[in-house]
């Protein structure tokens, strides 16, 4: 897995002990499914339909028993399904970006290394699972349009604001560019002035782009922690290609 935290080298592994990791683990948890008695059957009840037609319409229902959920005994709010993307996208931006920006700032180029990898550790799965299904099935000669279109379908499902900044397959470019404009910060939040850890989560990128077609590269030409307006993913053809 050729890339640029290719001759970064990993500290020695810690010595974990497994009982200390353990220590503070529960030592009891409660089962529902074994060593409890069923409860009594409750004395058979007259249906609030029947109260109420039996009084003349005086019985007051409990609407609260036609509500399947949120129960009322925990009434958490039940939000529509554009509200839920939006906030799971901003969690999802909130993990990822604390996790992978202090993983530099803790362990330096081990640090940077760690997110290279796991980046790039993404791009097989994704491959094979996306020629099981029919898509990129050219490779390792797929078309750069192919590649781009692929690539925009993933980050559309993940929820980013995406331009089409060139697509111009006579020159071989391709530029994609995500959160164009404001704000100025990057989603994630990674720490101004560190392209390298920009980088390194494009690895995910530059080698799906590999499997795809060797004879293109996928970089970031711009991004919002050096100051840019957006976040650009460009593939064009690999000067360093040496095949045909």
């Amino acid at each position: 897995m050729a890339g640029p935290e290719e001759k970064t080298r990993y500290p020695e592994s810690p010595k974990l002990d497994a009982k200390e990791l353990n220590k503070r683990a529960p030592k009891t948890r409660r089962d529902h499914y074994k060593g409890i008695e069923a409860p009594p059957t409750p004395p058979l009840e007259e249906s609030q339909l029947m109260k109420w037609v039996r009084t003349g319409g005086k019985a007051k229902e409990d609407a609260s028993r036609y509500v399947m959920m949120p129960p009322r005994e925990v009434p958490y709010r039940k939000l529509p399904l554009a509200v839920k993307f939006v906030s799971s996208n901003t969690r999802h931006l909130k993990e990822i970006g604390a996790f992978r920006t202090m993983m530099p700032e803790i362990f330096g180029d081990a640090g940077y290394k760690a997110v290279d990898d796991a980046y790039a550790s993404f791009a097989d799965a994704e491959f094979r699972t996306a020629q099981s299904r029919g898509m990129l099935k050219d490779a390792p000669n797929c078309s750069m349009k192919d590649i781009a279109a692929f690539i925009c379908t993933v980050y559309d499902i993940q929820n980013f604001p995406l331009v089409i900044a060139e697509a111009d397959y006579d020159k071989e470019i391709v530029r994609i560019q995500l959160y164009k404009g404001l704000p100025k910060y990057c989603p994630y939040d990674v720490r101004q002035g560190d392209y390298r850890l920009c980088s390194a989560t494009a690895g995910y990128e530059r080698e799906l782009v590999k499997m795809c077609n060797p004879r293109y590269r996928a970089y970031l030409s711009r991004t919002k922690g050096i100051g840019d307006d957006c976040c650009e993913l460009t593939i064009d053809r690999d000067p360093d290609y040496k095949g045909k």
